[in-house]
């Protein structure tokens, strides 16, 4: 025992836990705050790349259409009608102007040029290094931006803006302006906002035609690494790519609508994210000096609650020996109350052990009187249980004969047909016309008969079958099922039967009983109508579906109940048939099926020339 007491955590060690468990879910809301600020910050830098990246795509757009512009205006000079090539020279150098480095050449169809900024007016010039280019500006008649080529006559690697020269409806001339890729590295360092970011402008096929940073190194050479598949996989997008010497870096790339050219922003991971790292940094080193600082003061505290609550033992131990507890002086308010509480304690314990002998004695009265009246409650219990046994078996006792009646009315008919059945082969035999056709037509017959009267009675042995559990079934299906056993009885009473269905409503309970609740209010409205004589008997039976209940409706033309009845014909033993006719049983039962087992409300009420039962599931 006292091995184990030794093994149990001191008052000092749970406070350390409790700073410890209250420290938790600080570190955990730091760090999902950290989490939460570097997400925010990969976001932030995401979006800044792909807005950088989209307004230098949009400057890299709006430099290349001022020079297609340039050149739309120059090839609209009538000099080209007249073949004027050197007043053409002259007009070419004059817009250069504008475009410094920028070179204008003016080439036929098969790609010869013919005028070359470059070179003095009248020099020998060679054809065109992009004849593909010149093969489509004739074929398409469109402007065309080029990849990054080498100039025939520059030697040097520039991008050309061809358009075509229309005269008179066709293609004349290419009239195209080559400058080198510099042109286009100036314009993206003029829209880097970020000056530790760096930018690439890549050709449609794949070739980096300008850089903000080591031009001479990467212009001229294709894209490599991650972030070319992703080009050619969507219009813009950003990524986490590894460089050329392992670094990590974020790029951003978006493609030009104008040229199919693709601007590409970059800019390594350390750079970008120093902000958070200094921040996360800094935040984890305050938080640990909390921690400390928390945990010290609990230990210093732990010390003072320990020696507190160990002067708290002896007034203890005196209140189990059943003696008053001596006072203590403790340091803490908490303890000194608790020290006087416990001497009150022992003041208190005597009065309530009387006490509690008393509220014993008390008990044991109280726990004899329930006893009784449990008694008397089951007793009760058990009478309604057997009244409802008794009302039960009473209204199957009279369903059952009811079921008689009606068995003879089903075979009065087929008993009749199978007599003269019966008789008729002797008459045909003394007539001399009984053959072995006769005899076989005859069996059958007197076959179908006996199979019908058999199909009779398991009808109706299926119908008096208790259900054991609750089924989904048809109401039209029990309708049929109920008319069929009292369709017999109906007619010999003339009594016209309407079915009328709305619907094909499917109900859960029990069957046979929900078919017994039927056919108890179908007897009644026959009884009714055979009372009082009804000149042109009827019953209407109407099915339907109404809120996703079924409702059954039952009419019929007996004259209606009498309204100083209607509020007690579903009470049992209640009948105005009489002794020897009625039981009083059958509508309570009803009522009680329909409601209490199936969920649903059994009502009735008087219409015009009769009463009409309404049962709703």
């Amino acid at each position: 025992m006292s091995q184990a007491r030794n093994h149990r955590p001191t008052i000092r060690q749970q406070l350390s836990i409790l700073v410890a468990a209250c420290v938790l879910p600080v570190w955990l809301i730091a760090a999902l705050m950290a989490r939460h600020a570097y997400v925010t910050k990969l976001d932030q830098v995401s979006r800044d790349l792909l807005e950088n990246a989209r307004a230098m795509t949009m400057a890299v757009d709006r430099e290349l259409a001022n020079v297609e512009a340039s050149l739309s205006a120059l090839g609209s000079s009538p000099s080209f009608r007249g073949r004027d090539f050197i007043t053409l020279h002259q007009q070419s150098k004059e817009i250069l102007k504008n475009y410094p480095g920028a070179d204008i050449i003016i080439a036929d169809r098969t790609g010869q040029q013919l005028v070359n900024t470059y070179r003095p007016l009248g020099s020998k010039l060679p054809k065109r290094s992009n004849l593909d280019v010149v093969r489509r500006i004739f074929e398409e008649g469109k402007p065309i931006v080029s990849n990054l080529f080498r100039g025939a006559v520059t030697k040097r690697p520039v991008i050309a803006i061809d358009v075509p020269v229309v005269i008179d409806g066709v293609v004349a001339y290419d009239l195209s302006m080559s400058f080198p890729s510099q042109v286009l590295s100036s314009v993206l360092q003029s829209q880097n906002v970020f000056k530790e970011w760096y930018a690439t402008v890549v050709d449609r096929n794949g070739v980096i035609t300008a850089r903000t940073r080591d031009l001479e190194q990467f212009v001229g050479k294709e894209l490599t690494g991650d972030l070319r598949p992703a080009l050619s996989r969507s219009s813009e997008g950003t990524l986490l790519v590894k460089s050329a010497n392992g670094a990590a870096t974020f790029s951003a790339f978006c493609k030009s609508s104008f040229s199919g050219w693709t601007v590409a922003v970059e800019v390594p991971t350390d750079m970008a994210l120093a902000n958070i790292y200094s921040w996360m940094r800094w935040a984890v080193g305050v938080g640990v000096a909390i921690s400390l600082l928390g945990i010290l003061l609990a230990s210093w505290l732990a010390n003072r609650i320990a020696k507190d609550i160990q002067a708290l033992v002896q007034p203890a131990l005196a209140i189990g020996s059943g003696t008053v507890a001596p006072a203590v002086a403790t340091d803490s308010k908490e303890t000194s109350e608790l020290a006087e509480a416990l001497v009150q304690a022992s003041q208190l314990l005597q009065r309530r052990a009387a006490e509690r002998d008393e509220a014993e004695r008390q008990l044991s009265l109280t726990i004899e009187d329930l006893r009784h009246e449990t008694g008397e409650r089951i007793r009760a219990m058990e009478e309604v249980r057997r009244q409802e046994q008794l009302l039960t078996q009473q209204s199957r006792q009279a369903a059952l004969g009811e079921m008689v009646g009606n068995i003879a009315h089903q075979w009065r008919q087929p008993l009749n047909a199978l007599g003269l059945l019966v008789q008729q082969p002797l008459l045909f035999h003394e007539l001399g016309q009984l053959d072995r056709e006769f005899l076989q037509e005859h069996v059958a017959k007197s076959m179908a008969i006996v199979k019908h009267m058999s199909q009779t009675i398991d009808d109706f042995r299926n119908f008096f079958r208790p259900d054991k559990e609750k089924l989904r079934f048809k109401v039209a299906d029990e309708v049929a099922k109920v008319l069929s056993l009292v369709d017999g009885s109906l007619q010999a009473l003339g009594i016209s039967l309407k079915v009328l269905q709305e619907g094909d409503p499917v109900v859960e309970g029990y069957p046979n009983e929900f078919a017994q609740v039927l056919l108890n209010i179908l007897v009644n409205a026959r009884d009714a109508i055979a009372e009082r004589a009804v000149a042109v008997p009827s019953v209407e039976v109407r099915i339907a579906e109404q809120g996703g209940r079924a409702v059954l409706t039952i009419t019929d033309n007996a004259g209606g109940i009498p309204e100083e009845i209607m509020e007690r014909i579903f009470d049992p033993y209640f009948t105005t048939k009489g002794p020897q006719t009625g039981t009083g049983v059958g509508l309570f039962m009803s009522k009680t099926i329909i409601e209490k087992n199936m969920g649903g409300a059994l009502t009735a009420c008087n219409v015009d020339q009769g009463a009409q039962f309404r049962i709703e599931v």
